[in-house]
Parts: C-alpha cells; structure tokens; sequence
C-alpha cells in the first residue's frame, strides 16, 4: 500500500469513528429534546442563562389527500407548475439542460 493509499484509510477510519460519536450525541439529543416537549408547552422558556423555545411542528400539507379533494383539473389555481429535469433532458438534452443545472459541495462518503 502506498503512502497515499494509507493516508486515505486513516482518513476514513477516522471519519467513520467521528460519525459514529455524531451519531451517539444526536441520539442523545434527540432523547433530551423528547423530554423537554413531553413536559413543557409551546413556548419560550428562561433556564439559567440559556432560552429554551419549544415550538409546535410545522404544518405540511398532505399532497395526496389535498389532490383527491381538490383535483387540479377543477382547481388549478391551487397549483404551480415546475420543472421536471427528467422530462426536459430527455426533450432538450443534456447540453441545454447543463448551463441551467447547480450543483451541490462536493462531498466524501465512506462506509
């Protein structure tokens, strides 16, 4: 193996560790935040010199229940339209698509 291959797998073995600990305090939190909503109401709250907020989950809409309810054939003042990327790459191609496109940061996954 050379230097650079082994630097690699020190590098990931490193990162694979870290996530775990992520993982381990996310949980952690997770259990904590449960505990604070079970106990507390909506609201602002002082603890020391910290501010707790405990706040209500958004409200999404159900997609499903609001179509069957409201077709967008009867309705459609209650839609948008947006682009379906699949559709216009194959229609326009990939060269007219790519100048329209983001791209995300770069990442690293290991596993």
């Amino acid at each position: 193996m050379t230097d650079k291959h082994a630097i690699l797998a020190e590098q990931a073995r490193r990162i694979i560790d870290l996530q775990n600990e992520i993982d381990q305090r996310k949980t952690e939190i997770d259990r904590i935040k449960t505990s604070i909503i079970d106990a507390w109401p909506a609201g602002t709250y002082e603890a020391d010199d910290l501010k707790v907020q405990v706040r209500e989950g958004s409200q999404r809409i159900d997609a499903k229940a609001f179509e069957a309810k409201y077709p967008a054939s009867k309705h459609p003042s209650f839609y948008d339209v947006r682009p379906n990327l699949a559709k216009a790459r194959k229609e326009l191609g990939e060269l007219a698509v790519a100048p329209l496109l983001k791209r995300d940061k770069p990442g690293v996954v290991v596993k």
